[in-house]
């Protein structure tokens, strides 16, 4: 299985993480997923990032830079979800190291993964891969 993983550019692309984007999001009908990430990417540099195999958007995160006093300059993943049927096979680990990368390009000193206190024990596994949280 052959996977392609790239930042959104087009809307076409936009449009095709949608179905992954809404079993994270599923209040969000197409037309305010389209108007949220328009205005955030504008005013805060947000992008999403696909995991594509065979034509098929199976994951996706969403992330932008921010700086505080606590992190400095460090990436800010709002969302991380892979397609329920793909789910539990390393879709957002490897989403994460991408992140990783990214940050780390960007001169940012950590990444930030904004999830509820529930789903700690998901993200458990990614610290004994050095994720910096």
């Amino acid at each position: 299985m052959k996977k392609q993983i790239f930042i959104v550019q087009t809307k076409s692309e936009l449009e095709r993480c949608y179905p992954v984007m809404k079993e994270l999001r599923p209040h969000l009908s197409f037309e305010e997923y389209v108007s949220i990430y328009e205005q955030a990417h504008a005013s805060d540099g947000y992008e999403i990032v696909a995991v594509e195999v065979q034509g098929q958007i199976i994951a996706v995160m969403g992330f932008r830079f921010l700086s505080d006093f606590v992190r400095g300059k460090h990436v800010y993943i709002d969302d991380l979800v892979s397609s329920e049927k793909l789910r539990s096979q390393g879709l957002g680990a490897e989403l994460l190291l991408f992140a990783e990368e990214v940050a780390r390009t960007s001169g940012c000193k950590s990444l930030r993964l904004c999830r509820p206190p529930t789903d700690i024990l998901e993200i458990l596994p990614l610290f004994d891969e050095g994720f910096i949280f």
